[in-house]
C-alpha cells in the first residue's frame, strides 16, 4: 500500500513536472523573474537612501557591485548596465523557444500566467530580503582588539629612488623621521586596488591634520611598464588621496626586485592583463623600519588605523 501511493506521488510529481517544462508556465516564470531581477538592480542602483538599515543595506550592496565611492558618491555605472543587461540574451531565448506556449498562456490563461508572475516576484523578493539579511549579518562583526606587540617587527625597508605621479624624484630618505603607509597597486586594476585606495583615503580622513602631516603614503605600481604617470595622477585624484600621496614608478626592472624584496606576489594573465596580487600595508616606523605588515583581510584591514596611530604616537629617537 505504502509502495503504491508513493509512485502515485511521484507519478503526479513527474507529470506535473513534465506539464509545467513543457507548457508555457516555465518560461514564463522564467522571464519574469529574469524581468524582476533588472527591477531589483535598478532599485538597488538608483532607489535614494533613506536611512535605517535600508540605506545601509543600499550603501553595502552598491559598494560590493558597483564600487560606490561612499565619501563622493561616485559609482561605476558600467557595472550596472552590464548587470541590468546580462538577462537579456536569456528572456530572448525563453521567447523564442517557447513563443507560442507563451503566446497561449497570455490569450487564453491570464489567471495562470499572473500566478506564475507572483511566484516569480515572491522568488527574487526572497532572494532579496536573505541578501539584506546577510549584509546586515556580515556589517557587524566582531572586531578582535589590535595585537600591537605581537605583531611589531623591525624588518629593513628595501631603498628606493622612484618618480611619483607628479614626476618629482621620492627615495626611502626623504620620509626619515615620519611614519610611512606603504602599499602596492596599479592603475587599471578593477578588482581590489579601489578596494585599498578607498581604505587608505578612509584612514586619512580618521586622523587629525596634525596626524596626517606626520606621515606620507607611498604606493608602488604593479604595472610600471603601463603605469604612465598620467595614469597614476588620473588614480591619485580620482580617490582624493591628498595628503603627502605618491604614487611612485620606475624601471620596470627595478620596480619589480623592489616588489621581490617586500613579497608582493603578484601574476599576469597575459590575455587580459589583469594582475591578480597580494593585497598588503606596510607601516614604516620614523627610522624607516617595517613595523607593522597588515593585508586588506577583514581584521588586519580594521587594525590598520589602530597601527598608525601607535606609531604616530611614537617620538622620534
Amino acid at each position: 500500500m505504502t509502495n503504491t501511493m508513493t509512485t502515485s506521488l511521484a507519478n503526479r510529481f513527474v507529470a506535473r513536472a513534465t506539464r509545467f517544462l513543457s507548457g508555457g508556465r516555465f518560461p514564463a516564470f522564467a522571464i519574469c523573474a529574469l524581468l524582476f531581477y533588472q527591477v531589483f538592480i535598478a532599485v538597488m542602483a538608483f532607489a535614494p537612501p533613506t536611512g535605517g538599515a535600508w540605506s545601509e543595506f543600499l550603501e553595502d550592496f552598491r559598494m560590493r557591485c558597483f564600487k560606490l565611492d561612499p565619501k563622493s558618491g561616485w559609482m561605476e555605472m558600467g557595472s550596472v548596465w552590464v548587470m541590468l543587461s546580462e538577462p537579456l540574451p536569456l528572456q530572448a531565448i525563453f521567447f523564442f523557444l517557447w513563443r507560442t506556449p507563451l503566446r497561449e498562456l497570455w490569450q487564453t490563461r491570464r489567471r495562470a500566467f499572473a500566478q506564475v508572475a507572483g511566484w516569480a516576484l515572491l522568488l527574487v523578493g526572497m532572494i532579496g530580503v536573505s541578501l539584506m539579511g546577510l549584509g546586515r549579518a556580515q556589517a557587524t562583526p566582531k572586531e578582535l582588539p589590535f595585537p600591537a606587540v605581537n605583531l611589531r617587527s623591525a624588518l629593513v625597508m628595501p631603498s628606493f629612488t622612484l618618480t611619483n605621479q607628479d614626476g618629482q624624484p621620492v627615495s626611502l630618505s626623504d620620509f626619515k623621521g615620519r611614519i610611512v603607509l606603504v602599499t602596492a597597486v596599479y592603475s587599471t586594476c578593477t578588482t581590489t586596488c579601489p578596494m585599498m585606495l578607498t581604505k587608505v583615503r578612509t584612514v586619512l580622513d580618521q586622523l587629525t591634520p596634525a596626524e596626517r602631516k606626520d606621515m606620507a603614503v607611498v604606493a608602488f605600481s604593479l604595472n610600471p611598464e603601463a603605469d604612465t604617470r598620467e595614469l597614476r595622477a588620473m588614480t591619485a585624484r580620482m580617490y582624493g588621496i591628498k595628503s603627502q600621496f605618491h604614487f611612485v614608478s620606475g624601471v620596470p626592472s627595478e620596480m619589480n626586485a623592489l616588489l621581490d624584496k617586500l613579497n608582493v606576489a603578484r601574476t599576469r594573465d597575459e590575455k587580459s592583463g589583469e594582475i591578480m596580487h597580494s593585497n598588503l600595508f606596510f607601516l614604516l616606523d620614523r627610522e624607516g623600519r617595517i613595523a607593522y605588515r597588515l593585508s586588506l583581510s577583514q581584521n588586519e584591514s580594521s587594525w590598520l588605523i589602530s597601527a598608525l596611530r601607535v606609531l604616530l604616537a611614537e617620538k622620534p629617537t
